[in-house]
């Protein structure tokens, strides 16, 4: 919280962060401290699920704190099965989401891998497909969605197009090895979006 005391959020245009640094102190403390912070200068909290088992002590925990951080942002993106570890029943994911969404999250992404993604927001859902490639691993997928999304909104695309953006970034990275290397520059993608099958109908 001290570190977080000497930032200054005034020149930022939002906070972004992912689950793991709520797995332990002192990020935990210092990272829902951050949330408050940037909400005081009006920033927007966005917050990737990015749920990894062994930097928890445990599920319940976990599930709860990531909860918890979930209800403090504006936007939260995670997979299906994240959304349902944070409901407690793989079988409920989607209606965490849409819970999360229907109580004060601006923005919630459900991700459904070769299924697409559904977007809640504005009372709306929006369903988009993927640009199918064939995969070398699954390495990477989230932050380059993560990367093309928020690239996207802050081009100033409606949030369809800014989701479908990180989908196409996601296929890029998993069609290639590597991780940050595999990551697309602005030009690369905007080939793969003109030249590239997809999205595919949702």
């Amino acid at each position: 919280s001290e570190d977080m005391a000497a930032v200054d959020f005034s020149p930022f245009g939002a906070l972004v962060t992912a689950g793991t640094v709520f797995a332990a102190e002192p990020s935990r403390s210092a990272t829902f401290d951050a949330f408050e912070r940037a909400r005081a200068e009006g920033l927007p909290v966005i917050f990737d699920i990015d749920y990894r088992p062994y930097s928890w002590p445990s599920p319940e925990i976990a599930a709860e704190v990531l909860s918890r951080a979930g209800a403090a942002s504006d936007m939260i993106v995670g997979n299906d099965e994240e959304f349902g570890f944070m409901a407690g029943d793989m079988a409920k994911g989607l209606e965490k989401a849409q819970s999360l969404a229907e109580n004060g999250v601006a923005i919630v992404i459900y991700k459904m891998g070769e299924n697409g993604a559904v977007t809640f927001a504005n009372g709306q859902e929006i369903h988009t497909g993927i640009y199918p490639v064939e995969a070398v691993k699954p390495n990477g997928a989230g932050d380059s969605f993560m990367a093309g999304l928020l690239a996207g909104m802050a081009e100033g695309l409606d949030l369809r197009d800014a989701v479908l953006r990180g989908s196409a970034c996601a296929s890029i990275v998993v069609s290639k090895p590597g991780c940050a290397p595999a990551m697309p520059t602005h030009a690369q993608l905007s080939a793969f979006l003109a030249n590239h099958p997809g999205p595919t109908e949702r």
